[in-house]
Protein backbone atom coordinates (compact mmCIF):
# COMPACT_ATOMS: atom_id res chain seq x y z
CA UNK A 1 0.00 0.00 0.00
CA UNK A 2 1.34 3.40 -1.02
CA UNK A 3 1.09 6.32 1.40
CA UNK A 4 0.83 9.61 -0.50
CA UNK A 5 1.59 12.82 1.39
CA UNK A 6 -0.71 15.69 0.47
CA UNK A 7 1.61 18.68 0.13
CA UNK A 8 1.11 21.46 2.69
CA UNK A 9 -1.50 19.47 4.59
CA UNK A 10 -1.21 17.13 7.53
CA UNK A 11 -3.02 14.44 5.55
CA UNK A 12 -2.09 11.10 4.00
CA UNK A 13 -3.83 9.41 1.11
CA UNK A 14 -3.55 5.62 1.16
CA UNK A 15 -3.57 4.03 -2.28
CA UNK A 16 -3.27 0.61 -3.87
CA UNK A 17 -4.24 -0.84 -7.21
CA UNK A 18 -5.46 -4.41 -6.79
CA UNK A 19 -4.45 -7.32 -9.00
CA UNK A 20 -7.82 -7.14 -10.79
CA UNK A 21 -7.17 -3.49 -11.69
CA UNK A 22 -9.37 -1.83 -9.05
CA UNK A 23 -7.81 1.37 -7.60
CA UNK A 24 -8.52 1.95 -3.89
CA UNK A 25 -8.14 5.40 -2.27
CA UNK A 26 -8.45 5.93 1.48
CA UNK A 27 -8.31 9.05 3.65
CA UNK A 28 -8.59 8.63 7.42
CA UNK A 29 -10.24 11.12 9.77
CA UNK A 30 -10.10 10.02 13.43
CA UNK A 31 -12.08 13.09 14.55
CA UNK A 32 -15.40 11.78 13.21
CA UNK A 33 -17.48 8.77 14.23
CA UNK A 34 -18.61 7.76 10.75
CA UNK A 35 -17.27 6.45 7.45
CA UNK A 36 -18.28 7.20 3.88
CA UNK A 37 -17.59 4.70 1.09
CA UNK A 38 -18.16 5.28 -2.62
CA UNK A 39 -17.81 2.71 -5.39
CA UNK A 40 -17.82 4.36 -8.79
CA UNK A 41 -17.74 3.34 -12.43
CA UNK A 42 -16.41 5.54 -15.22
CA UNK A 43 -19.64 5.33 -17.15
CA UNK A 44 -22.09 8.21 -17.39
CA UNK A 45 -25.00 9.45 -19.47
CA UNK A 46 -22.88 10.77 -22.34
CA UNK A 47 -21.32 7.36 -23.04
CA UNK A 48 -24.01 6.04 -25.37
CA UNK A 49 -21.77 5.12 -28.32
CA UNK A 50 -18.68 2.97 -27.91
CA UNK A 51 -16.49 0.29 -29.43
CA UNK A 52 -15.08 -2.70 -27.55
CA UNK A 53 -11.68 -4.36 -27.90
CA UNK A 54 -13.03 -6.68 -30.61
CA UNK A 55 -14.03 -3.73 -32.78
CA UNK A 56 -17.75 -4.20 -32.16
CA UNK A 57 -19.77 -0.98 -32.18
CA UNK A 58 -22.56 -0.26 -29.70
CA UNK A 59 -25.19 2.47 -29.51
CA UNK A 60 -27.58 2.50 -26.56
CA UNK A 61 -30.47 4.73 -25.57
CA UNK A 62 -29.89 7.96 -23.70
CA UNK A 63 -30.37 7.41 -19.97
CA UNK A 64 -29.03 3.83 -19.88
CA UNK A 65 -26.37 4.76 -17.27
CA UNK A 66 -29.07 6.16 -14.99
CA UNK A 67 -31.41 3.22 -15.64
CA UNK A 68 -28.60 0.82 -14.75
CA UNK A 69 -27.97 2.68 -11.51
CA UNK A 70 -31.63 2.20 -10.56
CA UNK A 71 -31.90 -1.52 -11.29
CA UNK A 72 -28.51 -2.37 -9.84
CA UNK A 73 -29.97 -2.11 -6.33
CA UNK A 74 -32.02 -5.25 -6.99
CA UNK A 75 -30.93 -8.53 -5.46
CA UNK A 76 -32.29 -12.08 -5.65
CA UNK A 77 -35.41 -13.35 -3.86
CA UNK A 78 -37.18 -9.99 -4.03
CA UNK A 79 -34.66 -8.18 -1.84
CA UNK A 80 -32.83 -4.95 -2.56
CA UNK A 81 -29.61 -3.42 -1.27
CA UNK A 82 -31.78 -0.92 0.59
CA UNK A 83 -33.23 -3.78 2.66
CA UNK A 84 -29.78 -5.01 3.66
CA UNK A 85 -28.29 -1.64 4.63
CA UNK A 86 -31.43 -0.59 6.50
CA UNK A 87 -30.88 -3.53 8.86
CA UNK A 88 -27.32 -2.31 9.44
CA UNK A 89 -28.56 1.18 10.26
CA UNK A 90 -26.61 2.62 7.34
CA UNK A 91 -27.63 5.08 4.65
CA UNK A 92 -27.16 4.26 0.97
CA UNK A 93 -27.76 6.06 -2.27
CA UNK A 94 -26.45 6.35 -5.81
CA UNK A 95 -26.26 9.00 -8.50
CA UNK A 96 -25.45 9.26 -12.18
CA UNK A 97 -23.69 12.20 -13.82
CA UNK A 98 -22.67 12.89 -17.40
CA UNK A 99 -19.30 11.23 -16.74
CA UNK A 100 -19.69 8.54 -14.06
CA UNK A 101 -22.00 6.59 -11.77
CA UNK A 102 -21.45 6.43 -8.02
CA UNK A 103 -22.83 4.05 -5.38
CA UNK A 104 -22.42 5.22 -1.78
CA UNK A 105 -22.90 4.12 1.81
CA UNK A 106 -22.58 6.10 5.05
CA UNK A 107 -22.43 4.40 8.42
CA UNK A 108 -21.16 4.55 11.99
CA UNK A 109 -20.75 0.84 12.74
CA UNK A 110 -20.37 -2.59 11.10
CA UNK A 111 -17.71 -1.24 8.75
CA UNK A 112 -16.82 -4.64 7.28
CA UNK A 113 -20.41 -5.59 6.44
CA UNK A 114 -21.06 -2.19 4.85
CA UNK A 115 -17.91 -2.33 2.73
CA UNK A 116 -18.38 -5.94 1.66
CA UNK A 117 -22.01 -5.60 0.68
CA UNK A 118 -21.42 -2.38 -1.25
CA UNK A 119 -18.86 -4.25 -3.33
CA UNK A 120 -21.10 -7.31 -3.60
CA UNK A 121 -24.35 -5.78 -4.75
CA UNK A 122 -22.72 -3.45 -7.28
CA UNK A 123 -20.68 -6.33 -8.70
CA UNK A 124 -23.57 -8.82 -8.73
CA UNK A 125 -26.16 -7.52 -11.21
CA UNK A 126 -29.62 -9.03 -11.12
CA UNK A 127 -31.64 -8.04 -14.17
CA UNK A 128 -34.96 -9.58 -15.13
CA UNK A 129 -37.53 -8.36 -17.63
CA UNK A 130 -40.08 -8.04 -14.84
CA UNK A 131 -37.80 -5.81 -12.74
CA UNK A 132 -36.85 -3.72 -15.77
CA UNK A 133 -40.48 -3.12 -16.72
CA UNK A 134 -41.35 -2.20 -13.14
CA UNK A 135 -38.47 0.28 -12.97
CA UNK A 136 -39.50 1.97 -16.22
CA UNK A 137 -42.59 3.45 -14.60
CA UNK A 138 -40.55 4.83 -11.71
CA UNK A 139 -37.96 6.43 -13.98
CA UNK A 140 -40.61 7.87 -16.33
CA UNK A 141 -42.14 9.67 -13.35
CA UNK A 142 -38.69 10.96 -12.43
CA UNK A 143 -38.24 12.31 -15.97
CA UNK A 144 -41.61 14.08 -15.86
CA UNK A 145 -40.96 15.56 -12.42
CA UNK A 146 -37.59 16.86 -13.58
CA UNK A 147 -39.12 18.63 -16.54
CA UNK A 148 -41.43 20.56 -14.21
CA UNK A 149 -38.55 21.69 -12.00
CA UNK A 150 -37.38 25.29 -12.70
CA UNK A 151 -33.73 24.48 -11.97
CA UNK A 152 -33.93 21.51 -14.34
CA UNK A 153 -35.46 23.68 -17.06
CA UNK A 154 -32.77 26.31 -16.60
CA UNK A 155 -29.87 23.84 -16.58
CA UNK A 156 -30.84 21.82 -19.64
CA UNK A 157 -32.21 24.90 -21.40
CA UNK A 158 -28.73 26.38 -21.15
CA UNK A 159 -27.03 23.16 -22.24
CA UNK A 160 -29.19 23.00 -25.36
CA UNK A 161 -28.33 26.62 -26.15
CA UNK A 162 -24.64 26.31 -25.37
CA UNK A 163 -23.79 23.00 -27.04
CA UNK A 164 -24.35 21.92 -30.62
CA UNK A 165 -23.07 18.35 -30.42
CA UNK A 166 -21.96 17.62 -26.86
CA UNK A 167 -24.22 15.03 -25.24
CA UNK A 168 -24.65 17.21 -22.17
CA UNK A 169 -27.54 18.56 -24.22
CA UNK A 170 -29.42 15.36 -23.32
CA UNK A 171 -31.11 14.53 -20.02
CA UNK A 172 -29.08 12.27 -17.73
CA UNK A 173 -32.28 10.25 -17.31
CA UNK A 174 -33.00 10.14 -21.03
CA UNK A 175 -36.40 11.12 -22.43
CA UNK A 176 -39.56 9.12 -21.74
CA UNK A 177 -39.21 7.21 -25.03
CA UNK A 178 -35.60 6.32 -24.18
CA UNK A 179 -36.69 4.86 -20.86
CA UNK A 180 -39.60 2.90 -22.33
CA UNK A 181 -37.42 1.40 -25.06
CA UNK A 182 -34.47 0.40 -22.88
CA UNK A 183 -33.96 -3.36 -22.95
CA UNK A 184 -32.46 -5.94 -20.62
CA UNK A 185 -29.92 -6.73 -23.34
CA UNK A 186 -28.76 -3.09 -23.46
CA UNK A 187 -28.32 -2.92 -19.71
CA UNK A 188 -26.44 -6.21 -19.62
CA UNK A 189 -24.10 -5.25 -22.47
CA UNK A 190 -23.29 -1.91 -20.83
CA UNK A 191 -22.72 -3.59 -17.47
CA UNK A 192 -20.45 -6.25 -18.98
CA UNK A 193 -18.46 -3.60 -20.87
CA UNK A 194 -18.00 -0.87 -18.27
CA UNK A 195 -18.61 -2.37 -14.80
CA UNK A 196 -15.18 -3.92 -14.57
CA UNK A 197 -12.64 -3.29 -11.75
CA UNK A 198 -10.25 -1.69 -14.26
CA UNK A 199 -12.92 0.92 -15.07
CA UNK A 200 -14.01 1.54 -11.47
CA UNK A 201 -12.56 3.05 -8.29
CA UNK A 202 -13.24 2.75 -4.57
CA UNK A 203 -12.88 5.69 -2.16
CA UNK A 204 -13.14 5.37 1.63
CA UNK A 205 -13.09 8.39 3.95
CA UNK A 206 -13.75 8.76 7.67
CA UNK A 207 -12.86 6.86 10.82
CA UNK A 208 -11.52 3.41 9.93
CA UNK A 209 -8.28 1.45 9.80
CA UNK A 210 -6.82 1.57 6.25
CA UNK A 211 -4.88 -1.70 6.63
CA UNK A 212 -8.03 -3.53 7.75
CA UNK A 213 -10.07 -1.90 4.99
CA UNK A 214 -7.62 -2.90 2.28
CA UNK A 215 -7.49 -6.46 3.58
CA UNK A 216 -11.32 -6.68 3.46
CA UNK A 217 -11.37 -5.37 -0.11
CA UNK A 218 -8.64 -7.78 -1.25
CA UNK A 219 -10.40 -10.76 0.31
CA UNK A 220 -13.69 -9.74 -1.26
CA UNK A 221 -12.28 -9.20 -4.72
CA UNK A 222 -10.14 -12.32 -4.55
CA UNK A 223 -13.25 -14.49 -4.30
CA UNK A 224 -14.75 -13.12 -7.50
CA UNK A 225 -14.15 -13.91 -11.14
CA UNK A 226 -14.43 -11.17 -13.73
CA UNK A 227 -14.67 -11.42 -17.48
CA UNK A 228 -11.79 -9.95 -19.46
CA UNK A 229 -11.97 -6.16 -19.59
CA UNK A 230 -13.28 -5.06 -22.97
CA UNK A 231 -11.39 -1.74 -22.93
CA UNK A 232 -14.23 0.25 -24.51
CA UNK A 233 -13.47 3.36 -26.53
CA UNK A 234 -16.25 5.93 -26.18
CA UNK A 235 -17.23 7.95 -29.24
CA UNK A 236 -17.71 11.65 -28.50
CA UNK A 237 -18.20 14.28 -31.16
CA UNK A 238 -15.99 17.36 -31.07
CA UNK A 239 -17.92 20.37 -29.85
CA UNK A 240 -17.57 23.54 -31.99
CA UNK A 241 -16.88 26.83 -30.24
CA UNK A 242 -19.96 28.54 -31.65
CA UNK A 243 -22.98 28.31 -29.38
CA UNK A 244 -26.08 26.56 -30.64
CA UNK A 245 -28.40 29.42 -29.68
CA UNK A 246 -27.64 32.83 -28.18
CA UNK A 247 -30.91 33.38 -26.33
CA UNK A 248 -33.78 31.30 -24.97
CA UNK A 249 -36.84 32.43 -23.02
CA UNK A 250 -38.60 29.71 -21.03
CA UNK A 251 -41.78 29.81 -18.97
CA UNK A 252 -41.47 28.10 -15.60
CA UNK A 253 -43.04 27.88 -12.17
CA UNK A 254 -41.00 30.73 -10.67
CA UNK A 255 -42.03 33.88 -8.83
CA UNK A 256 -39.00 35.94 -9.82
CA UNK A 257 -37.34 35.70 -13.26
CA UNK A 258 -34.08 33.77 -13.32
CA UNK A 259 -31.19 34.42 -15.69
CA UNK A 260 -28.25 32.23 -16.64
CA UNK A 261 -25.51 33.62 -18.86
CA UNK A 262 -22.81 31.22 -20.00
CA UNK A 263 -19.64 31.65 -22.04
CA UNK A 264 -17.65 28.86 -23.67
CA UNK A 265 -14.09 28.93 -24.92
CA UNK A 266 -11.25 26.49 -25.67
CA UNK A 267 -8.73 25.35 -23.07
CA UNK A 268 -6.08 25.84 -25.77
CA UNK A 269 -6.12 29.56 -24.93
CA UNK A 270 -4.34 28.72 -21.68
CA UNK A 271 -2.30 25.62 -22.51
CA UNK A 272 0.62 26.81 -20.38
CA UNK A 273 -1.51 26.22 -17.25
CA UNK A 274 -2.47 22.79 -16.00
CA UNK A 275 -6.23 22.32 -15.70
CA UNK A 276 -6.55 22.35 -11.88
CA UNK A 277 -4.54 25.58 -11.66
CA UNK A 278 -6.48 27.24 -14.46
CA UNK A 279 -9.78 26.31 -12.84
CA UNK A 280 -8.64 27.90 -9.57
CA UNK A 281 -7.80 31.16 -11.38
CA UNK A 282 -11.08 31.19 -13.31
CA UNK A 283 -13.16 30.67 -10.19
CA UNK A 284 -11.11 33.30 -8.41
CA UNK A 285 -11.99 35.79 -11.16
CA UNK A 286 -15.66 34.83 -10.82
CA UNK A 287 -15.68 35.39 -7.07
CA UNK A 288 -13.75 38.66 -7.22
CA UNK A 289 -16.21 40.14 -9.70
CA UNK A 290 -19.53 38.50 -8.76
CA UNK A 291 -18.95 37.05 -5.28
CA UNK A 292 -20.40 38.01 -1.91
CA UNK A 293 -17.93 40.82 -1.24
CA UNK A 294 -17.60 42.10 -4.81
CA UNK A 295 -18.43 45.74 -5.48
CA UNK A 296 -20.54 44.71 -8.46
CA UNK A 297 -22.81 42.51 -6.35
CA UNK A 298 -23.03 45.16 -3.63
CA UNK A 299 -24.22 47.72 -6.18
CA UNK A 300 -26.78 45.36 -7.73
CA UNK A 301 -28.14 44.53 -4.29
CA UNK A 302 -28.15 48.16 -3.16
CA UNK A 303 -30.10 49.16 -6.29
CA UNK A 304 -32.57 46.29 -5.69
CA UNK A 305 -31.75 44.81 -9.08
CA UNK A 306 -31.03 41.24 -7.95
CA UNK A 307 -32.11 38.87 -5.19
CA UNK A 308 -29.29 36.43 -5.89
CA UNK A 309 -26.14 36.28 -7.98
CA UNK A 310 -23.46 33.61 -8.34
CA UNK A 311 -20.72 32.90 -10.88
CA UNK A 312 -18.52 29.86 -11.43
CA UNK A 313 -16.21 28.19 -13.93
CA UNK A 314 -15.98 24.63 -15.24
CA UNK A 315 -13.54 22.77 -17.47
CA UNK A 316 -14.11 19.48 -19.28
CA UNK A 317 -13.08 17.90 -22.60
CA UNK A 318 -10.74 20.86 -23.25
CA UNK A 319 -13.72 23.21 -23.04
CA UNK A 320 -14.03 26.07 -20.55
CA UNK A 321 -17.38 27.44 -19.42
CA UNK A 322 -18.05 30.50 -17.29
CA UNK A 323 -21.57 31.00 -15.98
CA UNK A 324 -23.42 33.68 -14.05
CA UNK A 325 -26.78 32.98 -12.38
CA UNK A 326 -29.11 35.69 -11.08
CA UNK A 327 -32.64 36.12 -9.75
CA UNK A 328 -33.95 39.50 -10.85
CA UNK A 329 -37.13 41.43 -11.54
CA UNK A 330 -35.22 43.50 -14.09
CA UNK A 331 -33.75 40.82 -16.38
CA UNK A 332 -33.16 43.00 -19.43
CA UNK A 333 -31.23 45.61 -17.46
CA UNK A 334 -29.28 43.08 -15.40
CA UNK A 335 -28.28 41.04 -18.45
CA UNK A 336 -26.82 44.17 -20.01
CA UNK A 337 -24.95 45.05 -16.81
CA UNK A 338 -23.50 41.56 -16.45
CA UNK A 339 -22.31 41.40 -20.06
CA UNK A 340 -20.69 44.78 -19.65
CA UNK A 341 -19.02 43.60 -16.45
CA UNK A 342 -17.71 40.47 -18.18
CA UNK A 343 -15.98 42.74 -20.66
CA UNK A 344 -14.45 44.73 -17.82
CA UNK A 345 -13.40 42.17 -15.24
CA UNK A 346 -11.14 43.37 -12.45
CA UNK A 347 -8.67 41.81 -10.06
CA UNK A 348 -6.07 43.41 -7.82
CA UNK A 349 -3.14 42.14 -5.78
CA UNK A 350 -5.20 42.61 -2.62
CA UNK A 351 -8.10 40.66 -4.13
CA UNK A 352 -5.80 37.81 -5.02
CA UNK A 353 -4.11 37.65 -1.63
CA UNK A 354 -7.47 37.68 0.16
CA UNK A 355 -8.91 34.96 -2.07
CA UNK A 356 -5.73 32.90 -1.75
CA UNK A 357 -6.01 32.93 2.03
CA UNK A 358 -9.72 32.09 1.85
CA UNK A 359 -9.08 29.19 -0.52
CA UNK A 360 -6.33 27.72 1.63
CA UNK A 361 -8.40 28.06 4.82
CA UNK A 362 -11.40 26.53 3.08
CA UNK A 363 -9.36 23.63 1.72
CA UNK A 364 -7.97 22.79 5.16
CA UNK A 365 -11.47 22.94 6.63
CA UNK A 366 -12.85 20.74 3.83
CA UNK A 367 -10.80 17.80 5.09
CA UNK A 368 -13.07 17.66 8.14
CA UNK A 369 -16.01 16.86 5.85
CA UNK A 370 -15.64 13.21 4.85
CA UNK A 371 -18.43 13.39 2.25
CA UNK A 372 -17.03 16.49 0.58
CA UNK A 373 -13.47 15.23 0.41
CA UNK A 374 -14.61 11.84 -0.92
CA UNK A 375 -16.58 13.61 -3.65
CA UNK A 376 -13.65 15.89 -4.42
CA UNK A 377 -11.30 12.92 -4.89
CA UNK A 378 -13.85 11.37 -7.28
CA UNK A 379 -14.13 14.65 -9.19
CA UNK A 380 -10.37 14.78 -9.62
CA UNK A 381 -10.18 11.17 -10.81
CA UNK A 382 -12.89 11.79 -13.41
CA UNK A 383 -11.64 15.23 -14.48
CA UNK A 384 -7.87 14.71 -14.42
CA UNK A 385 -7.49 10.91 -14.18
CA UNK A 386 -5.45 11.38 -10.99
CA UNK A 387 -5.66 12.79 -7.48
CA UNK A 388 -4.08 16.24 -7.26
CA UNK A 389 -1.69 16.00 -4.33
CA UNK A 390 -0.27 19.54 -4.50
CA UNK A 391 -3.41 21.71 -4.40
CA UNK A 392 -2.03 23.57 -1.39
CA UNK A 393 1.01 24.56 -3.47
CA UNK A 394 -1.19 25.57 -6.40
CA UNK A 395 -3.18 27.90 -4.13
CA UNK A 396 -0.01 29.20 -2.48
CA UNK A 397 1.57 29.99 -5.86
CA UNK A 398 -1.29 32.09 -7.19
CA UNK A 399 0.03 35.43 -8.44
CA UNK A 400 -1.36 38.60 -9.96
CA UNK A 401 0.68 38.27 -13.17
CA UNK A 402 -0.98 34.99 -14.12
CA UNK A 403 -4.39 36.17 -12.94
CA UNK A 404 -4.19 39.21 -15.21
CA UNK A 405 -2.91 37.13 -18.12
CA UNK A 406 -5.88 34.78 -17.85
CA UNK A 407 -8.33 37.66 -17.43
CA UNK A 408 -6.96 39.40 -20.52
CA UNK A 409 -7.04 36.27 -22.71
CA UNK A 410 -10.62 35.19 -22.07
CA UNK A 411 -12.61 34.72 -25.27
CA UNK A 412 -16.11 36.10 -24.62
CA UNK A 413 -17.34 35.91 -28.21
CA UNK A 414 -19.46 32.78 -27.71
CA UNK A 415 -22.20 33.03 -25.12
CA UNK A 416 -25.77 31.97 -24.46
CA UNK A 417 -28.41 33.54 -22.24
CA UNK A 418 -31.42 31.72 -20.80
CA UNK A 419 -34.26 33.60 -19.14
CA UNK A 420 -36.83 31.83 -16.98
CA UNK A 421 -40.03 33.83 -16.57
CA UNK A 422 -43.15 33.17 -14.47
CA UNK A 423 -45.85 31.19 -16.25
CA UNK A 424 -48.66 33.49 -15.15
CA UNK A 425 -46.81 36.73 -15.55
CA UNK A 426 -45.06 37.33 -18.86
CA UNK A 427 -42.31 39.80 -18.11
Amino acid sequence: MEIIKLSGLDENLYYEKLDNGLPVYMLVNKHVNSFYITFSVKYGSIHTEFTDNKGEDYKVHNGVAHFLEHVNFNEKNGYTAHDYFKKLGSSINAFTTFDFTCYEVMGTSKFRKNLEHLLDYVQTPYFTKELIEKEKGIIVEEVKMGKNNPGHKMYYGMNRCLYKKDKRRNLVTGEVDDVLNTSVEELQSVYDTFYHPENMFLIITGNFNPEDALRIVKENQGKKKFIKYKKPVVKLEEEPMEVNKEYERIKANVEIPKVKICYKMPYSLFKKYDKPTLLVYLNLLCRCNFGNISLFKEKLMKDNLVNYIRASADLFNDLITLEINVDTREPKKVIELIKNKMNNLEISEDDLIRRKRCNIASMIKDYDDIEYINTDIAFQLISYDEVITDMFDKYNNLNIKDALYIKNHLDLNNSSTVLLVPIKKDS
